[in-house]
């Protein structure tokens, strides 16, 4: 190999390391080198040599001519040529490493689901009908309300899904389960068997007691049942439970008649006694007038009826509430919100950093609990309408007027 190869070949692995950062010391640093080298071999400084063991620490040095100067020697055209080729050719490579991706493949979890560095909660999942191994492209919104999601190539595979999932699991409790149990799952909704053993007996799903804690379940509950494949369903979770029944449709539909005039007035007025009686349920524990606002609860609908006796025992007006993730959603319903309070345990940090922009920008008071706990929803309201910090610590010693 002659040493004008050896010079090629490194030249070529410089630029094969370019990257963003070095990629123009590096052509520099070559453009400079091929200069003073094509004018050496011109000259028959480094000549060519035919020993294949020649390194550049065994070239002559370059000792100035003691001559008169004369005119710049013609550079190597062939050697520059191709140094300019693997230049252009590098930039094309560094080019296309540039730009930063916005598509990326879905992993599903048992709840929730990760594309890149972007998390989806269940209801997400579900509301766009993600699947495990879909490509989206996600365009994040730099006024930090909604993301734009879109699915741009669905998981085609046909090998064997590695979440297995059951829908409209019925849980039931029963008191003689092992220790920590309390509830079972062995039926649907119409009462079929959900699954069966290798013998055909049914399969009775325990339902985590953990699960049980977390989502607050109870006697009767739907819910759906998913696990890993390589797991099996004697660990499956609870991944999703339906609260307000939406969407299901029972084997036989039971129309009720329509009620007479006075029959409805009279169910009204209990109705309206019943409310009542639930707003003076909960004893209050501090002491402030919510003066008719209507309270938005974000996060957590399913404890909107009994958190209304709260609102109800400060005189508020209208209890709302919303699981919505969405920042048009969020933004419709705290523009017509008196307060706001945020239930951190039931929704996703990106929610609860959506609503704070949209609440400070919309001027709505607010606050946050770390649970739906009574006293803690209280006392959000309270620093919501006092201008208190929207946040309490554990170790905060804040003041609170108390009854």
């Amino acid at each position: 190999m002659q040493l004008i190869d050896k010079y090629r070949r490194d030249v070529t692995q410089l630029l094969a390391d370019a990257d963003k950062q070095n990629f123009a010391s590096i052509v520099k640093a070559i453009e400079l080198t091929s200069h003073y080298a094509a004018l050496a071999l011109d000259e028959g400084g480094l000549a060519a040599d035919t020993d294949d063991d020649l390194e550049y620490s065994d070239a002559k040095p370059l000792v100035p001519r003691q001559t008169a100067p004369t005119p710049a020697p013609a550079v190597d055209k062939q050697f520059t040529d191709d140094v300019n080729s693997s230049v252009a050719a590098s930039t094309q490579n560094v080019g296309a490493i540039a730009p930063a991706s916005d598509e990326f493949k879905v992993e599903r979890k048992l709840i929730g689901a990760i594309a890149g560095n972007h998390f989806f909660t269940e209801a997400a999942v579900r509301e766009l009908d993600l699947a495990d191994g879909d490509t989206v492209r996600v365009r994040e919104d730099l006024a930090g309300t909604e993301d734009e999601v879109t699915i741009i190539d669905r998981n085609r595979s046909t090998a064997a899904p590695r979440i297995e999932q059951i829908r409209f699991a019925m849980v039931k409790r029963d008191d003689s389960l092992p220790a920590d149990y309390n509830f079972k799952a062995e039926k649907d909704l119409h009462g079929d068997v959900l699954m069966r053993t290798d013998e055909g007996l049914p399969f009775t799903f325990l339902i985590k007691p953990t699960d049980a804690a977390r989502l607050g379940l109870r006697d009767g509950d739907l819910v759906d049942l998913s696990w890993y494949r390589t797991d099996g369903p004697q660990l499956a979770t609870v991944t999703w439970v339906y609260k307000d029944k939406k969407g299901l449709k029972p084997l036989q539909k039971h129309l009720a008649k329509p009620k007479k005039k006075q029959e409805k007035a009279a169910a009204e007025a209990d109705d309206h006694a019943a409310d009542v009686v639930t707003a003076k349920t909960y004893d209050p524990q501090l002491d402030f007038d919510l003066d008719g606002k209507s309270v938005l609860l974000i996060g957590n609908v399913a404890s909107a009826t009994g958190l209304g006796a709260v609102v109800a025992a400060h005189n508020g007006g209208e209890v709302i509430a919303t699981d919505s993730q969405k920042g048009g959603q969020l933004k419709h319903k705290l523009s017509r919100a008196g307060v706001a309070v945020l239930i951190t345990d039931e929704v996703h940090h990106i929610t609860t950093n959506t609503s704070i922009k949209i609440a400070k920008k919309l001027k709505v008071p607010y606050a946050v609990a770390n649970s739906d706990a009574p006293l803690m929803v209280e006392r959000a309201l309270y620093r919501a309408i006092a201008g208190m910090p929207a946040y309490e610590a554990s170790n905060a010693q804040f003041e609170y007027p108390e009854k």
